[in-house]
């Protein structure tokens, strides 16, 4: 799936695509407004912690609707957003997870030495093997470590430079 131009406001990050994003994922101070289903189509982690806030809604997520029901009378009826923390201890903080929802949207991203490590990181915390989707994001990072950065000495130094930021 596409998605339109990504754009940042302040501490939230948005996906422009047309359609009202239905998830907020906080990683450190940010919050990124997304979509389940790009997310949920790459990541198993994601992926559970979504359907697992789904079946069991809070009492927060329940007084939030009703909220926006009451205020919305007369209107057609929105659907609820749904809120997942990440903890801080996810790889390259939340620069990490902005290039990890591009991946889920389809985004062209440019791989490097500098932010592979921290990538493949995240692509194992959140579970984005190949047997969940196909060329998914750990295996684009194996490859791409593989066939450039352990061909280079330079390379495999910024790339070890860059784990720095990796929890």
């Amino acid at each position: 799936m596409a998605a339109g131009k990504p754009t940042s406001k302040g501490q939230a990050w948005f996906c422009t695509t047309g359609l009202p994003s239905d998830i907020v994922i906080e990683v450190d101070e940010m919050s990124f407004h997304l979509h389940k289903f790009p997310l949920m189509s790459k990541s198993r982690k994601l992926h559970q912690l979504i359907t697992e806030q789904e079946n069991k809604p809070t009492m927060a997520w329940k007084q939030e609707k009703e909220t926006e029901i009451e205020e919305e009378e007369g209107e057609e009826e929105e659907e609820a957003t749904c809120h997942i923390s990440i903890p801080e201890d996810f790889p390259g903080g939340s620069e990490t997870f902005e290039m990890v929802a591009k991946f889920c949207y389809g985004v062209k991203m440019e791989l490097s030495s500098s932010n592979v490590a921290p990538l493949r990181c995240a692509g194992e915390y959140l579970e984005m093997t190949e047997e969940f989707a196909e060329d998914n994001l750990i295996s684009k990072t194996e490859r791409f470590l593989s066939q450039s950065v352990f061909k280079s000495l330079k390379d495999s130094i910024r790339a070890l430079k860059s784990c720095e930021n990796v929890v």
